[in-house]
């Protein structure tokens, strides 16, 4: 499916600019859609590959990260490597040493035994890295439907069972804010100098 995305490379936001030419001109990784949302995602998880080791699950992906190398599958419904659900993983427990779960919650009906799933596949120690939209229209096609968004107080709830949790807003682009702002006066949407600021999504990694 393709996106009509205006802009691309086009920022004034110097960060943004860095990490869409990073997502340009750095070999292996699979082709994606480089909007600034997708790029600082797609850039945190390949900044963590030393620690991606061992057998990495990777759930729901068009696009598998075969960068990762040895150990890494992919888990879905859809033509991956593993055919399964993230409701009931066709997996044993604490066999897993690594999952990424990249835009997928929000289109699961039941995400708290999603969670719970995943914490009996991963191993104790094990990581997670875990990414859903918040700001970000709604998408859902007719056999992948589209029904949350997480505040940081909901990742919280939902790894409340883990070691621990750290959560890190995806950064608007100048332009981006700029938008946002006049939401806030026009429409009410949040405040001057609100904490969390706004973000199209949440990177949230989580120790098992």
């Amino acid at each position: 499916m393709s996106r009509d995305v205006l802009l691309y490379g086009l920022t004034e936001s110097a960060p943004i600019a860095h990490l869409l030419d990073w997502s340009q001109n750095t070999p292996g990784l699979h082709d994606m859609v480089p909007d600034p949302h997708r790029v600082q995602l797609e850039h945190w998880l390949w900044s963590n590959r030393e620690r991606m080791t061992g057998r990495v699950m990777d759930v729901g992906v068009y696009n598998p990260r075969r960068w990762i190398g040895p150990g890494y599958f992919t888990l879905g419904q859809y033509g991956e490597d593993v055919k399964g659900d993230l409701l009931a993983i066709p997996l044993e427990t604490a066999s897993v040493d690594v999952a990424i779960v990249t835009e997928v919650l929000e289109h699961c009906v039941n995400p708290f035994a999603a969670v719970a799933e995943l914490y009996r596949v991963v191993k104790p120690g094990g990581l997670l890295f875990v990414t859903s939209p918040f700001w970000w229209v709604e998408h859902p096609i007719d056999d992948y439907k589209d029904y949350w968004r997480f505040t940081r107080q909901g990742w919280e709830l939902l790894f409340t069972d883990f070691a621990s949790v750290q959560i890190t807003p995806c950064a608007l682009t100048e332009e981006g804010q700029q938008a946002f702002d006049m939401l806030r006066r026009w429409e009410c949407m949040g405040f001057k100098g609100q904490t969390p600021p706004a973000t199209t999504g949440y990177l949230v990694e989580v120790v098992r």
